[in-house]
């Protein structure tokens, strides 16, 4: 069983659905009805609260318990998402409609392999988004984690559902890997895991953006809109277009 799969039941505790998050996608898509995909969905907090608003979504996680807990809560409020398991480099062969907004929020696209996956993916998003679509993606900065030899983010804790989630960071320069080691201790467990990340900084990000083919692009330092600092901003997020 994987993390992921592990911590699948605890996902919306530890990440919950945000308000800003959905106020900056909704301005990004436009009123509703927009045709919208959620990339690594996780167990599709965003991908339901904006079938709620209107939108037209389909919704894809690499994990596939993931993908069933967002069938369950689908299923129960009788919502029309329309979600499958997939890898986000293989979307080409599964999705053949265009959307209005394609989205990948959650520092995942930095789960894959190096920057030239993270260019195919790209490559696909830009077919996906079709002439005049819009692509929106959220990492942490890793120029900040690298500059400022950063070793940790800030413990999530969720009081009402009893539970931590330590998240610590480890740079490998000689292999350019950021190992993310996470600690979730819920209902009386501990579960540990350590991944690589590649650390996809902002210069390399925006370059594999203009490469894909998006023509608009521009950086923001939250779901606010705040000004993008390299040196001292928390999260990257990139709009293009």
């Amino acid at each position: 069983m994987s993390f992921y799969e592990k911590i699948s039941k605890y996902y919306d505790y530890i990440f919950p659905t945000g308000n800003e998050q959905i106020d900056f996608l909704r301005e990004i898509a436009g009123n509703p009805p927009k045709s919208v995909l959620d990339i690594a969905c996780g167990t599709g907090g965003y991908s339901l609260e904006l079938d709620r608003q209107g939108y037209n979504v389909t919704a894809v996680d690499l994990d596939m318990e993931m993908v069933r807990q967002l069938e369950i809560k689908a299923k129960e409020n009788n919502q029309s998402v329309r979600f499958m398991q997939g890898n986000m480099l293989e979307l080409q062969n599964k999705i053949t409609d265009s959307f209005d907004l394609v989205f990948c929020i959650g520092n995942s696209i930095v789960h894959l392999e190096n920057l030239e996956q993270i260019r195919k993916f790209l490559k696909t998003a830009k077919q996906l988004t079709g002439k005049d679509g819009n692509l929106v993606l959220q990492i942490i900065n890793f120029d900040r984690i690298i500059l400022r030899d950063i070793k940790s983010l800030p413990t999530i804790e969720n009081k009402r559902a009893g539970l931590t989630f330590e998240r610590n960071y480890r740079y490998d320069q000689s292999c350019n890997r950021i190992y993310f080691n996470t600690v979730l201790s819920v209902d009386g467990e501990v579960y540990e895991n350590e991944i690589p990340l590649y650390p996809l900084r902002e210069d390399d990000l925006v370059e594999a953006v203009s490469e894909a083919g998006f023509k608009r692009v521009k950086l923001f330092a939250d779901f606010k809109g705040n000004e993008f600092d390299k040196y001292n901003s928390y999260m990257l997020v990139l709009w293009a277009r």
